[in-house]
């Protein structure tokens, strides 16, 4: 986190959680954070304080109503404001600089909503209270993040951080997810954003990712390649493809000008299906999928759904 960005992050969760601090106890629940006693004694302090300060006020003002003519009577005694709530300052100011990034992301979760559809009235959205909180909350937090070039930046959905996706990949994994639902494959699509969504998480989980990332290949592979087979895998799609591949044209051509082999996408299927190191426990082989093992497999698996969508490998005509 750049050290400029941290103060005014802070103040960010100070106002944020301050708009509902029962929340933020909840937040610290879930967090496992625990509010020191010295905090909650000042904040004892100060609310015995304006307790006090609201008595003498309210004193004041019974005594000044005696000598009041109608028309110069006030209705009430001038409030005390409490003090602030010790779970949204702690929240805000007590937290170690790397759960920051935390706090952020299950505010976000608690308290926005996801976009209105395109088709809903302006009227309609502009009286949504929930969609004016959403707004006051996320805008000045995109402004912080991209003048300070986080590597963060708010989901789609408003809900949560996710880390910034390279453009690229970003076009190319909504070319992938188009191609698949166009081509009837919609579980595809889901499929290829879990894993996007469980990769640039901020907690991220990568063998999560690569779980739903071979699941978004053989969402379109197994129905095309082994539609009679009840027991459908990548690993049958690969072997299949290896064994039959002479019965398949791929549209790359090869030096002569004829239609290429599947080579190549068996190839990547191979190191997608045995890259998939933690898939079974116990054995000597099994290794914890690291972040950048599962950002290839996304990767391959993009493309794979793009070429397969797309019927670039398939059976003569």
């Amino acid at each position: 986190m750049p050290a400029s960005l941290e103060p005014a992050l802070r103040a960010w969760i100070q106002e944020t959680a301050a708009q509902d601090p029962v929340e933020a106890h909840h937040v610290m629940v879930r967090l496992d954070l625990v509010l020191p006693q010295a905090d909650w004694d000042r904040y004892e302090r100060e609310l015995r304080a304006c307790e006090m300060e609201q008595a003498r006020l309210d004193a004041r003002w019974e005594a000044e109503q005696a000598t009041r003519t109608e028309s110069t009577r006030v209705d009430r005694a001038p409030s005390v404001p409490p003090p602030p709530d010790p779970y949204v300052l702690f929240l805000a100011w007590g937290t170690e600089r790397d759960v920051l990034w935390d706090v952020v992301d299950d505010l976000l979760f608690l308290l926005c909503t996801e976009p209105p559809a395109p088709e809903k009235s302006p009227f309609a959205i502009w009286f949504n209270g929930s969609y004016r909180r959403t707004k006051r909350i996320v805008e000045p937090l995109n402004r912080l993040l991209v003048e300070s070039r986080s590597v963060y930046e708010v989901t789609p959905n408003q809900r949560g951080l996710q880390r910034r996706v390279e453009a690229g990949l970003s076009e190319a994994l909504n070319v992938a997810a188009n191609a698949a639902e166009s081509s009837g494959y919609l579980a595809a699509r889901q499929y290829l954003e879990q894993a996007r969504d469980k990769l640039m998480a901020v907690r991220a989980d990568p063998s999560g990712a690569y779980v739903d990332v071979i699941r978004a290949v053989e969402a379109v592979a197994c129905p095309m390649f082994l539609p009679r087979d009840q027991l459908p895998t990548l690993g049958k799609v690969r072997d299949h493809l290896r064994d039959a591949g002479a019965k398949y044209e791929y549209v790359l051509t090869d030096k002569s000008g004829k239609p290429g082999n599947t080579g190549g996408v068996v190839a990547m299927l191979t190191d997608l299906w045995e890259g998939h190191s933690d898939r079974h426990a116990g054995g000597p082989r099994e290794v914890p999928v690291s972040q950048e093992a599962a950002e290839a497999a996304l990767t391959i698996a993009t493309a794979l759904v793009t070429l397969l969508s797309k019927r670039a490998v398939r059976l003569p005509s």
